[in-house]
């Protein structure tokens, strides 16, 4: 099959969240299927073009919309051509992806409309042969409404719904802008939300299949409580809706040949994971470095139940356990996550994305703190395995998907999945219960041990998941 992959940020050229991870991890795991794998996303003016090979393709081309005239630069990866990058100023010459230190771009309908339509120009232009366009998230949802309104091309799409959080909402003077439409588009089966457009919406109505991240979140975003007000909308589309759970890329995660930790470490060679804790803990002043390590990874946002956590600094203080938060985020939560830089001699706190730092983390890691308000998938949770790490989650989304409580296994042969702790009662309780049951695990250390290479052993790669995308492409 041809599959073209249209996704705003792909590891490791742009990253915000984990589509960026998946946008990776999917077309890989799929041209190892043999498969013909189309990639393609902006060109933002913060990718290092030599760092990654990206050199231009030599296809330039004009694009008018609403009488301005719009210039697309098409790039690529020099050994793989497959790997594609399109440049437009409006679009890729930002400070950031989406938004600055002053909020959302004002003009982020203009900018990922463009985008959309650029993808489809490049399919075009280039006489790509394609089976499916592959789009991702709202900020390419335009694609497959473009593809029948505009274009009225036979081509199948698929639309992943990666977090419905984010869903594209702007003025209805966007209809003029990208020039769409009216009967076609602005009506309640397409972008029309509220007397605003919904780029989100358009595309779950326009897309021939829909999927999310894990099978329970499919289920619950067709619910009030987390549809964010496209329940009905899932409702309505729920015949070609499917949740297809996430996998990661154990390349990039391989604590064998992980080239950011101290130490590399296997299953056989289990004690490297100590090394690799008790050189962190030394670097960051732990006077007690035989005690649990937990840590938490993570954008510092309400939907990552980091207000769980600050709630329970006070009770983290008085463990017997060492606690490392990496993140950044919100202002309100970057301040007070600042707020706690010297609170106590067993909290480390450290406000950032940093990639080796995290991965130094996993290796190092006891247990993993996810609670999650939602989580649609969550990448962490299995990344933290590969490690020997036992995630601490919320029982929900994606985290009920792919961690088991330990507590409801007789026999670890029982469980193909990642074993933990899971609460669900999202309050500073149950959370503290589920740490104290952690904590009660710990002192089994024999015990923990066997769960620690267990989480070690389950296969979370993309291998299953891209054979059930696999399928959806070929139905």
């Amino acid at each position: 099959m041809s599959i073209l992959f249209a996704a705003s940020e792909i590891f490791p050229y742009a990253k915000t969240g984990g589509l960026a991870d998946v946008a990776h991890a999917l077309p890989e795991a799929l041209r190892q299927e043999d498969e013909r794998v189309y990639s393609i996303m902006p060109l933002y003016n913060q990718i290092n073009r030599d760092k990654y090979d990206i050199v231009f393709s030599g296809l330039t081309f004009d694009y008018w919309l609403a009488g301005v005239r719009h210039q697309f630069d098409i790039f690529h990866k020099k050994e793989n051509k497959d790997e594609m990058f399109i440049y437009n100023p409006i679009l890729c010459d930002r400070s950031g992806l989406y938004h600055d230190e002053f909020g959302d771009f004002g003009d982020n309908a203009l900018r990922f409309g463009l985008f959309s339509y650029a993808v489809l120009e490049v399919m075009i232009r280039m006489e790509l042969k394609i089976d499916v366009i592959h789009a991702n998230d709202w900020q390419t949802a335009l694609i497959p409404l473009l593809l029948k309104t505009k274009y009225h091309l036979d081509i199948k799409t698929v639309l992943t719904i990666h977090n419905l959080a984010y869903q594209g909402v702007f003025g209805k003077e966007v209809m003029d802008e990208l020039e769409l439409d009216w009967n076609t588009c602005f009506k309640f089966d397409g972008l029309e939300y509220f007397d605003h457009v919904n780029f989100l919406k358009a595309g779950i109505y326009f897309a021939d299949h829909v999927t999310t991240v894990s099978q329970t979140y499919a289920q619950e975003i067709q619910t009030a409580r987390f549809g964010n007000g496209l329940d009905e909308t899932l409702r309505i589309n729920s015949h070609k809706l499917k949740g297809i759970v996430n996998g990661i890329s154990t390349e990039v995660f391989n604590p064998k040949k992980d080239e950011y930790i101290k130490k590399n470490f296997s299953v056989k060679k289990y004690k490297g994971k100590y090394k690799n804790k008790k050189a962190l803990c030394k670097e960051l002043g732990f006077k007690e470095i035989d005690r649990p390590l937990f840590v938490f990874i993570g954008r510092f946002t309400s939907q990552k139940g980091v207000d769980l956590i600050l709630d329970a600094i006070d009770l983290f203080k008085t463990y017997e356990a060492n606690f490392v938060i990496l993140g950044s985020g919100e202002e309100f939560y970057n301040k007070a996550f600042g707020n706690l830089s010297d609170v106590s001699e067993n909290i480390y706190v450290k406000l950032a994305y940093d990639e080796g730092f995290a991965r130094s983390l996993y290796a190092s890691a006891d247990f993993l703190l996810m609670p999650s308000v939602f989580e649609p998938c969550g990448l962490n949770q299995m990344i933290c395995m590969q490690y020997g790490v036992l995630p601490i989650v919320a029982r929900t989304g994606g985290l009920r998907d792919t961690v088991v409580d330990f507590t409801d296994v007789k026999e670890l042969e029982e469980s193909k999945l990642g074993l933990g702790v899971s609460f669900d009662e999202h309050n500073l309780f149950w959370f503290n219960h589920a740490i104290a049951k952690a904590l009660s695990l710990y002192g089994n250390k024999e015990k923990f041990e066997i769960i620690s290479k267990h989480n070690m052993s389950v296969d979370n790669s993309w291998k299953n998941s891209a054979q059930e995308y696999l399928n959806l492409y070929k139905s």
